[in-house]
Formats: C-alpha cells, structure tokens, sequence
C-alpha cells in the first residue's frame, strides 16, 4: 500500500549529465522485446537534466474515511441487498437484514453501525459491492481510485532522483521554498481536489499561478481522470491555455488513463511536457529573427534613392507588365536572404533548445496513439509548401504561372438546350428577372498542371502575349495506379514527375504525367484569372474585378471584346436550328476547343456568356515548378534511341 503521509521522499543522485547517459542498443530485429515505459521515463528525465519530481494530489492527504458516500448510496434504494450479502459472509461483525421489505434506510444505518470498527480492506470490499450492485450509476469516483496513477507515478519517476509528494494543503505550505531552491523540476499537479475542502479544478489554479511564478527550469503537468485519450488532452490543453492567459508552453495536460491503466501512454506525455518549452523557445527565436530582419529590410529599402527606385521601377519591367510593387518587393526580399539564418545560427537559445529536443528524440517511444490525426495535420502544414491555396490566387487575381493548377468538369446541360427550356420563342429565352443563367457541371473531376515558359505566358503592357501564344500544354495529374504513396517530391520516372500532399484531406500525393499533355486554349485559362471564383467564365456585360495588374486590365477589355464576338456568331449561326451535334460543333470551333478532350466550351446567347468546364484550384510553389520544368525539359530533350537488338523477353 502506498503511504500518504503528505510530504514523502525519496532521495537520489541528480544532475546527471546528460552525455552519460545510456541509451539502449537497437534491438534484435527478430526478436520483440516489450516496451519499458519506465526505462524511457528516466532516460528522459535524464537527458532533460531534471534533478526533482513533484507530484501533488488529494490522495497524499490525510483522510478520515467516514464511509458517508457509501450510507447515502445504501439510503437510495437503488443498491440490491443480496449483493452486500456476499460480502457481509467474509466479515463477521456486519449483519445485513435480507427482506426486501427491510428499508434502505435501515441497511445503510446496519452498515454504519460497524463501519468504524472496520479494517481498510474490508471497507474497500464493501465500496466494490456497491459499485457491482448499483443497477444504475456506480459511486462517484473516490480517492482510493487514484492509489494505481499514484503508484504507477512512483513507479515510473521515483528512482535516481528526489520525489517529492505532497497533499495541496501540505504543497501550499511549502510551496515558496521549494520555487526558491534552484532545482530543475516536474511538477505533476492533480486537477480535482473537492476531497480535501478545496474546489473541483483548483489544479489548474496551481498551475495558473506556477505559469507566473516558477523558474525557467520548472515543468509543469496537470493530471486528471476528465480526459481519456490523446485528442481530449489536446482540447483541454487548448482551453486552458486561453483560460490562463499565460506561457502555456510550460504545461501539458496528461490523462490519469496513462497511468492508472497503462503505462505506455505515459512516456510520451512526459516528453512533450519536457519539451515544450524548448519548442515555444525556438518559435519565439524564429518570430523575432523574421520580425527582426523584415524591419531591417523596410528600412534598406527605404533608404534607396528616388532616381535608383525609379530607375528598378522603370525600363524593361514596366513594358513586360512587371507590376511595381512586385519589384519592391523582390528587392526587400534579397534583403532578407541570409539575415534570418545568421541570426538564428547566432541566437544561444536556439542552439540549446535545438539540442534539447534532439537529445530527448534518441528515447524510442510508441507510436501516436492517434498516428492518422498528427499525420493530417502535418500534412496540411507540408502542404503548404508545396501549394498555393485557391482562394490566394482568385481573390487576388493574381496572373497566370507556370505550376497552376486546374479542376476540368464536364457541364450537364447544354446552353442551346435549356435555353429552349425555358420557353423563349424560337429556342432563345426571353429575358426575365431571375438568377444569371449558369450551366451545372457534374461527372467526375480531372485535375492538370500547366506547363510552360514563364515569359511565354507574361502579359505585356498591351494586354497581350509577346509571342500571341493561343495554345498551351497542360499535364494530367493522376494518383499512382500501382497504390504506392508518395512521400517525396520527383520520383525516378523520366516520363513522369512526383507530387506528394496533392490532396489536403488525405494527404495523399499524384503523379504530373508527362507523357500525356494536352493543349488547350489559353483564353480559358486566362477567364479563370479573371473570374472572382477562379472559374473558366466571362461574360459581355461584366464589371473589370478588383486587384487586377494594369497589364491584366487591359487582357479583361481584349477578351471581353473577344466574348461580345464569339456570342454574336454563335447567335448569327441559330444554332438551335441545328440537328444533331451541329450546335456543339460550332461552339468547339468558336472556343478553339476541337483538340482538347479533357475540356468543354458552351455559349449562351441569353447570358452572352461563354463557359469553359475549368477552375483554377492551386499552384505548385518554387522549388517545385522549377523542378517539374526540368524535368519536362529532360523528357522533350531526349534521344529517340533505336531499340536493342537483343529481345528483352529472351534476356
């Protein structure tokens, strides 16, 4: 039995040093060798350079156990009698009156009666009775209910160093010396201490305070019995963080299931506790370097000169459709290259936190025991740097590039065909007062990433290309058919070119297939940049967007000029006259999409409007696009080797 005597302890080596300390070797890979979670325990404790634990929880209180939880459950009437019976025959002193007529009142008061001059485990008999014999909800959880996450806690943590314990009473006393002593400690606090007097989460109270008061080398845990797996500790972890308003990268909520139960869970919760800070201190690191090094970088800029500044705003940049601010920054960006790294490379506290965690990430742990939600989430992180979110690029409007990527549907109905639906006399519909008239699109969704010169895509100051580009490659994007899962980007095909993070759900990667372009009208995607849902549409009547570059300004007044055109000939043409798939042929050749079979064109006279069956949805950010450019290269490039003479089969 564990002794609860409000201030016990164990006395041991500490600050050990942390180059001394053991780790042990990779076991056989043929043989399972079972996880010690307490090995791991003082592995970390050690590499963390932890001198003193602090466990404080109403179980080292003294108690008088007056049995009263246990009268009133008797008094319920709820308890069946015949169950106490059974226990009843072990202690002689307790007789237990077995008609059911007998009121519960007068069990409880039987009970009662002897229950002083019961010994522990005949008292703990009796709770597990109750609890048994409850048809409903058993007894509120107790005390004694903590003794397994109290000895499992010594078991783990009480071995070459101090373990302190203490009652809250007892920890409020001594709390002041013991935050003045200079020793790096983890302190384990328990959330609920209603059982002696004080309120139900005066734990958290205790670590409010102690994210206030305690020295840097302190650790902070709250245990409790609310949470039961790792994603509740994430939540309660959240909202106390905001409820504290304070450093909540010195505390780690930790379910009592890690413990009372198993203790296999426990090692890692310990570690994250002890790293935390660590982690809060790089991020800091971080944020001032960047905040830092972009001031510095305003302040260059500023400094430039008004006949310099004009002279890089000025010339070449402003005919190609360079966009000023677009150089300004560039400019304050070479700024900032190498100022970040130095003054991370020179920050102490980098380099110490950075050593922590790579010392304390040598003790091999279990695996998560949510392994597909930190997969997610790090995925959604990764992805970032390999993608540009679609609504960055449309809210902005921001210009074609090489690494776009487009979302290809095919559209349910035809223009030509529910136009005539509709009523209008001679297949075109009359106008009326209600929504624009926009086709739905339905079927399955291809996806494809474009492929091109940057400057052959570049709209000059007039509004148009240089080269008057019309047509532009576009590469599938296609999940592996073999099931691999991609992980790194490129990939060993030379017809092919890798992409992982693809999809932000799962994030699952495809494969560019090189090897099957497909050309489609840049018009199409040109509308997608002007549209304010990145859609492939324009029509005659509408208003020039926000945020579009003075270049692209005068791109929207061309091909809204080109739409009024291609709509009055597709009227011209009374399509609607035409049998068959005469109205679709019609409208592939006023939309120049003849040759491209993964995407549909449709005209509407009532809307004068023409549809494309695309969206932009993303883009793939540098490096990348500059590697999948090569690597397009490398396969144009190639040499048409003739085959070998010797029949591969027979080799």
């Amino acid at each position: 039995m564990l002794k609860r005597d409000g201030n016990t302890m164990e006395s041991g080596v500490s600050g050990v040093d942390a180059s001394t300390s053991a780790i042990p070797a990779q076991p056989n890979p043929t043989v399972v060798v079972p996880f010690d979670a307490k090995l791991a325990s003082q592995e970390l404790l050690t590499l963390a350079q932890v001198d003193r634990i602090i466990s404080v929880d109403d179980w080292y209180a003294e108690r008088q156990d007056d049995g009263e939880d246990v009268f009133a459950a008797l008094a319920s009437g709820l308890f069946q009698v015949a169950d106490l019976q059974k226990v009843a025959e072990t202690i002689p002193s307790l007789e237990v009156d077995e008609d059911p007529a007998t009121p519960p009142e007068l069990v409880a008061d039987d009970v009662k009666r002897v229950w002083g001059a019961l010994n522990e485990a005949e008292r703990a008999q009796i709770r597990s009775a109750v609890d048994k014999g409850f048809d409903s909800d058993p007894l509120k959880l107790s005390p004694e209910e903590d003794e397994p996450a109290a000895a499992n806690l010594r078991e783990l943590l009480a071995d070459s160093r101090e373990f302190l314990t203490f009652s809250l009473f007892s920890w409020r006393e001594q709390r002041s010396a013991l935050l003045n002593d200079g020793k790096s400690t983890l302190i384990l606090f328990d959330r609920d201490f209603s059982t002696e007097g004080a309120s139900e989460d005066a734990g958290e109270q205790e670590v409010a305070a102690l994210l206030r008061d305690a020295p840097e080398g302190w650790r902070i845990g709250l245990l409790t019995h609310t949470v039961a797996d790792a994603d509740a500790e994430i939540e309660v972890w959240k909202a106390l963080a905001k409820k504290f308003d304070a450093d909540s990268s010195r505390f780690l909520v930790i379910a009592k299931g890690h413990l009372a139960v198993s203790q296999a869970g426990f090692p890692r919760m310990l570690k994250l506790t002890l790293l935390a800070p660590a982690l809060e201190r790089m991020q800091q690191s971080l944020a001032v370097a960047v905040k830092g090094t972009w001031g510095e970088a305003i302040a260059r800029v500023g400094d430039i000169d008004p006949y310099t500044l004009e002279a890089a705003l000025n010339g070449d940049r402003l005919t190609d459709g360079t966009w000023g601010p677009e150089t300004l920054l560039r400019i304050a960006t070479a700024f900032t290259q190498d100022s970040v790294r130095a003054k991370l490379r020179s920050d102490g506290n980098v380099h110490n936190s950075s050593s922590i965690v790579t010392r304390l990430s040598r003790v091999k742990l279990p695996n998560s025991p949510d392994p597909d939600r930190v997969r997610r989430e790090l995925a959604e992180i990764e992805r970032l740097e390999y993608f540009e979110s679609s609504d960055h690029l449309t809210q902005l409007h921001f210009p074609l590039e090489v690494g776009d990527v487009f979302c290809f549907q095919k559209f349910v109905d035809k223009p030509h065909s529910f136009e005539r639906a509709k009523g209008g006399k001679g297949g075109i519909a009359e106008a009326v007062d209600s929504a624009p008239l926009v086709p739905s699109q339905g079927g399955p969704a291809s996806y494809m990433i474009l492929l091109a010169q940057p400057c052959d895509l570049a709209i000059r100051y007039n509004g148009k290309r240089g080269n008057d580009l019309e047509f532009v490659r576009l590469a599938p994007l296609r999940q592996p058919i073999d099931g691999r899962v991609i992980a790194q980007p490129g990939g060993g095909n030379a017809a092919s070119f890798d992409l992982p993070f693809f999809f932000s759900e799962s994030g699952g990667g495809v494969e560019v297939r090189l090897s099957q372009q497909q050309y489609v009208p840049l018009t199409a995607l040109d509308m997608c940049v002007l549209n304010d849902q990145g859609l492939g549409w324009l029509s005659s009547d509408q208003v020039m967007p926000n945020h579009l570059l003075p270049n692209w300004q005068e791109r929207f007044k061309i091909l809204r000029s080109w739409v009024v055109k291609k709509v009055a000939a597709y009227k011209a043409m009374q399509p609607h006259r035409i049998a068959g798939k005469g109205a679709d042929q019609i409208t592939d050749a006023l939309t120049s999409t003849v040759a491209s079979p993964a995407l549909q064109a449709l005209i509407s006279i009532e809307a004068s409007t023409v549809f494309y069956g695309v969206k932009r949805v993303g883009r793939l950010r540098e490096p990348y696009r500059s590697a999948l450019l090569s690597r397009m290269s490398q396969r144009d490039s190639r040499d048409a080797f003739d085959p070998s003479l010797i029949d591969k089969s027979n080799a």
